[in-house]
């Protein structure tokens, strides 16, 4: 075990370098991976190793960046139009049928969660379909049904907003490729935000 890969409080396992890029991450989990397969071969009950962030720690992590995605440099066309590709795309992935139920429980995390993303949106600017996509980002993101770990939660937090219009670009980006858009959850977020 070197310097740069740490032990872990859980077991003993190496830990990626902070700050490390994708492909270290992904060499690391298989280690973790790989290394855990053999000591459960081996008789050892020990809990997994945590290797991806949680769903929690994702949330968490987005809601610290909404603050600060308002004053993030301006990005070109051809920026928007890739990140909008990638809000778009992994939309696709989310189980809505999970989001309703996560985000329909009054005393639910999530809603508390919508319920802070939603205050960093000026809904009142947001074009409807904007507005739709920034929705369904909140309640996706709250109820833990989409990842957002890495470069995609700096872009989610700037579709959530409608940073440069990137949330109507998603709506556009759906709309050409023949996809639907997700559903609105407004109706969910103003409920929430009337309950203390």
């Amino acid at each position: 075990m070197t310097d740069a890969e740490p032990a872990d409080s859980n077991g003993g396992a190496p830990r990626a370098p902070a700050g490390s890029g994708w492909l270290a991450r992904a060499k690391h989990a298989a280690a973790t991976l790989k290394a855990e397969y053999e000591a459960g071969k081996h008789g050892d009950e020990s809990p997994a190793a945590t290797i991806w962030p949680t769903a929690k720690e994702q949330l968490d992590a987005v809601l610290k960046l909404l603050p600060s995605v308002r004053s993030a440099p301006a990005r070109t066309s051809a920026e928007l139009d890739a990140d909008a590709a990638a809000v778009a795309t992994a939309l696709n992935g989310v189980d809505w049928a999970s989001v309703r139920a996560a985000t329909s429980e009054r005393t639910s995390g999530a809603r508390r969660a919508m319920r802070d993303m939603a205050d960093q949106v000026d809904w009142a600017k947001a074009q409807p379909v904007a507005a739709q996509v920034s929705s369904a980002l909140i309640a996706a993101v709250a109820s833990g049904q989409l990842g957002v770990a890495g470069a995609l939660g700096s872009t989610v937090a700037r579709a959530i907003v409608d940073q440069s219009g990137l949330a109507q670009r998603v709506g556009r980006n759906l709309h050409e490729h023949q996809v639907s858009l997700p559903p609105d959850f407004r109706q969910v977020i103003d409920t929430t935000a009337k309950e203390t």
